[in-house]
C-alpha cells in the first residue's frame, strides 16, 4: 500500500509538499478506511478548481506510466512552469508485506535524470542519468540504461529482481491498479491480463451481466445491464452500443452510448472497483463527482471501503456531503488551494484535529480548512 507521496517542483507544486496515508489516532472507521499496518486505504482531494487535486492523481498515474507502460510519456510536461529549471522530482512509499520500499525518480526535460530504489533502507538501485547499478543478489551489477527508460522497469522486466518476493509482490499491487477518469469516460488498465476484469468492455465479451446486476442491487441502482452478444446485431461496433441498461420496472433496453453521462460514468467506474475489493490494488479517480449524483458517490465508496483489504482508492471530487465523519477520515482528506507564490498548498484535515462528532462538511465550508474558493456571488448595479 501506498504510504507516502512527496512531489517537488511538480505541476503546481512549487518547492516539496508530502502527502501522508498512514492513519492518525482517530478510532472511527478503523474497521472499514484502515488496512494493514495502519495504513489507510485511500484519500479524497477537495478544494478549487485549477488547485493541483488532478496533478497528484496524475503522479501516482506518472508513477504506473513510466515503469509499465510501453508507450512513450510526455515527462517534460510535468515540470513546474511557476520555476526556473528543467527538473522535479517525486517520492513513494510502499508497505508491502511488512517491508518498507522507497522509490525516487528525478526527471530532466523529457528524460530520467535519477533513480534510487531502497528496501528496508537498503540502497538496491542507484542510477544516474545514463549509469546504474543494482543489487538485488549476491553482487552489486553495473548498468547502462537509455535516458528516458525506467532502470527498475529494466529490472523487473529482464530479471524479476532474481525472484525477489517482496519487490515481485510491489510490482503486482501496481499492475493491478486502475486509472479512471469519469469527466472523459476514460480508463486505463496496466496489467493486459485484467483487461477482461476491469474494463466493462472486455468483461462483457466473455462474461453473463449476473454479477453486475447483484451489485446494482446491493447499490440500489436502479437499472439492471444488458449484454448484447448477438453477432449479426446491427449496434454492434462498439462496446457503448453492445451493453445496454434496462431501467426497473420497464422492459426498455437502451444502448449505453445513448445514456446518460452519469450512467456512463458509473458503468465505467464499477468494474474497477469491484476488482479492487477482491484484488489489492490503487484505483485512481479523477472527477468522480462528473456526472454521478451524491448519492451514487457515497455508496460507491462505502463499497469500496467496506469490502476492500489492503487496496486504496485516490480520487478526487466536488461533493461536499462526503465530507462526513460516517464516510472518511479526518486523515483521509486534503484541501488543495493555489498561492501565486507558493504553488498549491494542502492542508489535512486531521491537521486542525475536528472531534468525531463534529460537521466537517460545515467546517470545510466555513473556510476551517482551507481549500474553499470565494467567489463574488452579488451582480447588482
Amino acid at each position: 500500500m501506498l504510504t507516502s507521496l512527496t512531489l517537488k517542483d511538480y505541476t503546481t507544486f512549487i518547492g516539496e509538499t508530502t502527502f501522508d496515508f498512514k492513519a492518525t489516532n482517530y478510532k472511527i472507521l478503523e474497521d472499514t478506511n484502515v488496512g494493514s499496518n495502519r495504513i489507510l486505504k485511500g484519500a479524497l482531494f477537495v478544494g478549487e478548481n485549477a488547485s493541483g487535486k488532478t496533478q497528484v492523481i496524475k503522479a501516482i498515474k506518472l508513477l504506473l506510466d513510466v515503469l509499465l507502460d510501453n508507450s512513450e510519456q510526455n515527462i517534460a510536461s510535468k515540470k513546474s512552469l511557476y520555476i526556473k529549471g528543467t527538473k522535479y522530482s517525486m517520492v513513494f512509499t510502499f508497505n508491502v508485506l511488512n517491508n518498507v520500499i522507497k522509490y525516487e525518480i528525478v526527471f530532466n526535460n523529457n528524460n530520467i535524470y535519477s533513480e534510487k530504489l531502497y528496501v528496508n533502507n537498503i540502497l538496491k538501485l542507484n542510477r544516474l542519468k545514463e549509469n546504474g547499478e543494482t543489487n538485488f543478489g549476491i553482487e552489486t551489477n553495473s548498468v547502462e540504461v537509455n535516458p528516458n527508460l525506467s532502470l527498475l522497469k529494466l529490472e523487473y522486466y529482464n530479471t524479476k529482481f532474481n525472484n525477489d518476493k517482496i519487490l515481485n509482490e510491489w510490482f503486482e499491487f501496481l499492475k493491478n491498479s486502475v486509472y479512471i477518469d469519469c469527466d472523459l469516460k476514460r480508463i486505463k488498465v496496466f496489467n493486459p491480463n485484467n483487461l477482461s476484469k476491469q474494463f466493462i468492455g472486455e468483461y462483457a465479451k466473455e462474461n453473463e451481466p449476473t454479477f453486475l446486476n447483484k451489485l446494482f442491487s446491493k447499490l440500489g441502482y436502479n437499472s439492471e445491464i444488458i449484454f448484447n452478444k448477438e453477432e449479426n446485431n446491427l449496434l454492434a461496433n462498439s462496446y457503448e452500443e453492445r451493453i445496454s441498461l434496462r431501467k426497473n420496472g420497464t422492459d426498455v433496453d437502451i444502448p449505453l452510448k445513448l445514456e446518460s453521462t452519469g450512467n456512463k460514468a458509473f458503468i465505467n467506474a464499477i468494474m474497477p472497483i469491484a476488482f479492487a475489493t477482491k484484488n489489492n490494488c490503487m484505483v485512481l479517480v479523477d472527477e468522480f463527482s462528473s456526472g454521478l449524483h451524491n448519492e451514487l458517490e457515497e455508496a460507491l465508496i462505502r463499497y469500496f471501503f467496506n469490502n476492500s483489504k489492503d487496496s486504496q482508492m485516490f480520487f478526487t471530487t466536488h461533493s461536499t456531503n462526503l465530507l462526513d465523519n460516517t464516510i472518511i477520515r479526518p486523515d483521509q482528506i486534503y484541501s488543495f488551494k493555489f498561492d501565486s507564490k507558493k504553488g498549491t498548498l494542502i492542508k489535512r484535515f486531521s491537521s486542525e484535529f475536528p472531534r468525531e462528532s463534529q460537521n466537517i462538511e460545515k467546517m470545510y465550508l466555513n473556510g476551517v480548512f482551507d481549500g474553499m474558493p470565494s467567489y463574488n456571488k452579488e451582480f447588482k448595479d
